[in-house]
């Protein structure tokens, strides 16, 4: 199935499951290629649909996989003009099926989420349903709260809408005031309390 789709960086590492800045490093490395695309009047990096099979693979078998192994899949990948079911140098034959399926899965709960958003009343994008800011789930993960901090301040979301958070605001940036990066549960549970004179 040919599937033209190019996915910006952020993107490409949600469905990776990995930070982007792995994704980056990779990209650096000069290990794939990348496409060009135009996202609000700037221009991105992106993935296509084949390489990001490929990563997800690749991530699976990385024990196996020397620089000179890599290249060669990769430039096999890429002489078919449409997602191979396998590829293969020499006596090396990789199979990328499950990895074909695993990106699909990811894909769609990606869309999925994209169609859980909303805005509310004061313009801000909020998670369907929920009163809770996109920015602001990304802003606390910026600050280095974990998703499962998140989740415990904020039971309603799922670990994958605390993902996509991070996703939506690194393609869609926030114009104006950022949020804090952290929850205000978060930011009681550090403060230092003991130069105060709780007794009187």
């Amino acid at each position: 199935m040919n599937r033209p789709e190019r996915y910006s960086l952020p993107k490409a590492a949600f469905v990776l499951r990995e930070p982007v800045e792995e994704v980056r490093r990779t990209i650096d490395r000069k290990q794939v290629e990348t496409h060009t695309l135009h996202d609000g009047g700037r221009k991105v990096r992106a993935l296509d649909h084949k390489t990001l099979v490929f990563l997800s693979w690749a991530r699976e078998h990385q024990d196996d996989l020397k620089p000179t192994l890599w290249r060669k899949l990769y430039e096999s990948l890429r002489r078919h003009p449409e997602l191979p079911s396998h590829i293969e140098t020499g006596v090396f034959r990789a199979s990328l099926d499950e990895a074909a399926k695993a990106v699909e899965g990811r894909l769609k709960t990606l869309r999925d989420l994209e169609t859980g958003i909303e805005r509310n009343a004061a313009g801000d994008v909020v998670l369907k349903g929920t009163d809770i800011e996109v920015h602001r789930i990304a802003a606390l993960l910026n600050g280095d709260m974990s998703t499962d901090e998140i989740l415990t301040d904020y039971p309603s979301l799922s670990a994958d809408q605390v993902a996509f958070a991070r996703t939506y605001a690194a393609t869609h940036p926030k114009a104006g005031r950022p949020f804090p990066k952290l929850t205000a549960k978060a930011a009681l549970a550090e403060a230092d309390f003991s130069a105060l004179d709780l007794d009187d």
